[in-house]
C-alpha cells in the first residue's frame, strides 16, 4: 500500500510539471507575438504581484492571457499536444485584387496567413501505468532541463521574423492595417506542399522525462517581406465632432 501510495504520489508531482511546462511555453509564444492580451497595452509585470504559479521555472512573466485558464482539455490529458496558430491578419485594400478574404470586419475584408505554428507536448511512452517507482532526482533533473528548454524559447521568440511585427503593434500609437491573433488546438490539418515551400523547420532538443519526453517545434515563415508590414498605413487619429468634456 505504501509502494502504491508513493508511485501515486511522484507521479502526480511529474504530472504538475508537464502541466505547468505546457501552459508556461504557451504563455512566452503569446507574451512576444500577441500585443491584444495586454490590457490596455500594459506590461503585465508592472505593478503585479508575483504569483506562486509564475515562479515555476525560474521564469517570472507576469498576467497570462486569458487562453491560460482555459486549458481544462491539457489538464485532463497532458499527452495532448499543444497546437498554437501565429495569424497575421491583414486588411484587404481592394476585393479585385486578387485576395481571397476569409474574415468581414465591420465594414472591411481582412486575409488571415499563418506565419508560425508551434508544437508543445508531452510524449507518453508508456503502455501501463508504472509500477516501478520513479526516484524523486530523476523529476528534478526534468524540471532543470525543462528551464534550459523555457529560456531557449523565450530567447528565440525574440529573433524570429514575426517579432518584428509585434514590435511594431506594440509601439505605435495609431491602428494599423494589420494585426496579429492565435488559435490553440489539440488538433490541425497539416501543411500542403505549397505552404511547406516557404516555411523553415525548428526543433529544440527534447527533454527526456520518466517514461517520455518533453518538446517544442516550431514550423515559421522566415520571410515576411511579401506583406509589406514595413509600409503598413497607420491611420490618424478619427476628430469626434460630437464629444463634449
Amino acid at each position: 500500500m505504501d509502494l502504491q501510495d508513493n508511485v501515486q504520489k511522484e507521479y502526480g508531482r511529474f504530472e504538475q510539471i508537464v502541466s505547468h511546462f505546457l501552459s508556461k511555453s504557451l504563455h512566452i509564444i503569446l507574451d512576444s507575438r500577441v500585443p491584444s492580451i495586454f490590457p490596455n497595452g500594459q506590461n503585465p509585470l508592472l505593478g503585479t504581484p508575483v504569483k506562486k504559479s509564475d515562479k515555476w521555472f525560474t521564469l517570472i512573466l507576469g498576467d497570462g492571457p486569458a487562453c491560460l485558464e482555459n486549458l481544462s482539455l491539457w489538464h485532463r490529458n497532458l499527452t495532448e499536444p499543444m497546437i498554437i496558430d501565429i495569424v497575421l491578419v491583414q486588411e484587404v485594400p481592394d476585393s479585385s485584387s486578387g485576395h481571397n478574404p476569409t474574415i468581414t470586419f465591420g465594414l472591411g475584408m481582412y486575409v488571415e496567413t499563418l506565419i508560425e505554428r508551434w508544437v508543445v507536448q508531452y510524449e507518453d511512452s508508456r503502455t501501463v501505468f508504472p509500477h516501478v517507482v520513479e526516484s524523486s532526482s530523476s523529476y528534478k533533473k526534468t524540471y532543470k532541463k525543462s528551464i534550459i528548454l523555457l529560456r531557449s524559447l523565450y530567447s528565440l521568440m525574440r529573433l524570429l521574423p514575426a517579432y518584428r511585427p509585434f514590435q511594431k503593434l506594440c509601439s505605435s500609437t495609431r491602428a494599423l492595417d494589420f494585426d496579429i491573433s492565435y488559435k490553440v488546438s489539440s488538433f490541425t490539418a497539416p501543411f500542403s506542399r505549397k505552404e511547406l515551400e516557404v516555411m523553415k523547420i525548428h526543433q529544440f532538443t527534447p527533454v527526456d522525462a520518466p517514461e517520455g519526453r518533453l518538446f517544442i517545434s516550431l514550423t515559421y515563415r522566415d520571410d515576411l517581406s511579401c506583406f509589406n508590414l514595413d509600409t503598413s498605413i497607420a491611420y490618424p487619429p478619427q476628430i469626434i465632432t460630437d464629444y463634449f468634456a
